[in-house]
């Protein structure tokens, strides 16, 4: 009888790790949001990227795969020279209306803060040298006088 219940443990043990393993590997085993841009949508450039879909709903969609430390939307006061601002601690993420569809640019923090700045800077802080901490603040950006010594 205690065989028959270590039998049935070790199949439904066995089981779970077979769907765990196949939905990691599905998933990309925790992606980082440049990759996972990469594989969903067409490339046009390097570290640009095209979808068919309005800049919103590709937005929407990025942000529901991977969080974003903050968002700034302003397509509905800029119209078309508007875009949807995704932050990441390493990354920024453009996504701006192009035709019917979008175009979606992927940016190291210093470079898409600089790129996005007149839609972001009045919110989001200057990124540090190693972008922005999980909280969006600027991480550590060197020391004060007599730093080095």
């Amino acid at each position: 009888m205690r065989t028959r219940y270590w039998v049935i443990g070790g199949v439904s043990a066995a089981v779970i790790a077979a769907i765990v393993l196949v939905a990691v590997l599905k998933d990309g085993g925790g992606s980082s949001p440049r990759s996972w841009i990469s594989k969903k949508y067409s490339r046009v450039s390097s570290g640009v990227y095209r979808s068919p879909k309005p800049p919103r709903t590709v937005a929407n969609e990025i942000n529901k795969k991977h969080k974003a430390i903050d968002r700034v939307d302003d397509l509905a006061t800029m119209g078309a020279a508007g875009g949807v601002y995704l932050r990441y601690p390493k990354l920024v993420v453009g996504v701006l209306p192009d035709g019917t569809g979008s175009r979606i640019t992927v940016d190291d923090p210093s470079h898409g803060y600089n790129r996005y700045h007149s839609h972001v800077g009045g919110r989001w802080s200057s990124p540090g040298s190693n972008g922005w901490n999980g909280s969006g603040i600027a991480t550590f950006r060197g020391g004060g006088p007599g730093s080095g010594k």
